[in-house]
């Protein structure tokens, strides 16, 4: 009987052990909630509220009850929603396909487009605020900043820009803005907003093009790219980083979507692999294999808190991605197993004090039933077929044995 399965990750912070498992997903789309349609291409988080963009409406969601904006019942002029951000969790505002751009209150609209604003485009692709206030806009016509009283614009003709088409801004701790493109390579302003233009030819940039960006604690930003994976810059304009199928764990080189959690794990979204997390040296996938995802083909991702992330999906509405942490002691240099008494289905923490070790599983009879390699540290899923009684892991290479319970 195969009663151990090798599951997902550990993650090792400030000295103690967190270990994820296996998540619990939940499903909301058109069929069985208000969601207005199944493509979601963006997501924010507002204190308790879901702000959820789909192709077909604006959704906000408090986990209970639901409210959907479209044209038919506020002023949105598009219900075609890409792009949402938060500002002091207090305004949303709101980047559509050809309605130009939304601030909302909860009670009040305001629209701003080519024809009553400084807005170069009325596609607004990413909306991101800095920290001197200032709303910055990607449009498919070049970068647009809106001080609240005045606009001002960058693209081809005005800068140099090497291409309008502008994708994702995401702003640096000390307000330096990080912009990517559709072939044009990253625009990065400083603090002072001095703009650089960086690409393959001037800086070895490895792709000209991201789809998402986000920046970590150290103030480096990470680009979520179309063909060449999950890009680093080390510095400010390079040298580069790269991760992807040739030198990781990566089953891909395409990444849709990128968020960042409060303890620096990337988050990846795919168009055929469901969601990659990188966790340092770590990694792992979630997808319809080994989860209850209902498609691979992830648009969007937003990060609530350290274990539940909101994902947005191609053709099934958004998800709520909620994994399992335990936090362990911090001593576990020796062979240790938590918890040692557990049911069948549950998950088990197994740790050796060396790589790459073979652990045998034995039965109150002193029956091997099961075996497998260890690297170092593991969280397993025992299997719900697993019959109640006393089991023994042993490690032979270290000559230890240390017993445990499924009731």
């Amino acid at each position: 009987m195969n009663c151990f399965y090798h599951w997902l990750s550990v993650l090792l912070c400030s000295g103690s052990f967190f270990i994820y498992g296996q998540p619990v997903i939940t499903t909301y789309s058109s069929s069985n909630s208000p969601l207005p349609f199944n493509t979601v291409r963006c997501i924010a988080i507002q204190n308790q509220f879901k702000w959820i963009g789909t192709d077909n409406g604006l959704a906000r969601f408090d986990g209970v009850n639901w409210v959907v904006y479209t044209s038919e019942n506020s002023p949105l002029l598009d219900d075609n929603i890409r792009a949402l951000c938060i500002e002091n969790d207090t305004l949303v505002w709101v980047g559509t396909m050809q309605g130009g751009l939304y601030s909302f209150d909860g009670l009040n609209w305001e629209n701003y487009n080519p024809i009553n604003s400084g807005l170069l485009d009325y596609l607004v692709r990413g909306i991101a605020i800095d920290t001197q206030n200032n709303i910055w806009c990607a449009t498919s016509e070049g970068i647009a900043m809106f001080d609240r009283v005045n606009w001002y614009t960058w693209n081809v003709l005005s800068h140099n820009l090497l291409t309008n088409n502008i994708t994702a801004i995401a702003i640096g701790q000390q307000n330096e803005k990080f912009i990517g493109t559709i072939n044009g390579g990253l625009n990065y302003f400083s603090s002072d907003n001095q703009l650089t233009l960086l690409s393959i030819v001037q800086s070895g940039l490895p792709d000209n093009s991201a789809l998402g960006i986000v920046v970590d604690a150290t103030n480096h930003p990470w680009f979520a790219t179309p063909a060449q994976g999950l890009v680093y810059d080390q510095g400010f304009g390079g040298p580069w980083l790269r991760f992807n199928m040739s030198n990781s764990p990566m089953p891909t080189n395409g990444i849709n979507a990128i968020a960042i959690d409060a303890i620096e794990r990337i988050f990846m979204g795919t168009d055929s692999y469901g969601v990659l997390i990188k966790n340092g040296d770590n990694w792992l996938e979630y997808s319809t294999e080994n989860t209850d995802l209902p498609e691979n083909h992830i648009l969007s991702i937003a990060s609530e808190s350290t274990t539940v992330k909101w994902l947005g999906t191609y053709n099934s509405g958004v998800v709520r991605l909620e994994e399992y942490q335990a936090e362990l002691p911090e001593n576990t240099s020796n062979f240790y197993v938590y918890p040692t008494s557990l049911k069948a289905g549950d998950l088990i923490f197994i740790s050796t004090p060396v790589p790459d070790k073979q652990i045998f599983v034995y039965n109150q009879l002193g029956q091997a039933i099961n075996g497998f390699e260890l690297n170092n540290s593991q969280l397993i899923k025992t299997s719900s077929s697993c019959l109640p009684g006393m089991y023994y892991l042993k490690v032979p290479s270290i000559n230890k044995i240390i017993r445990f319970i499924i009731e």
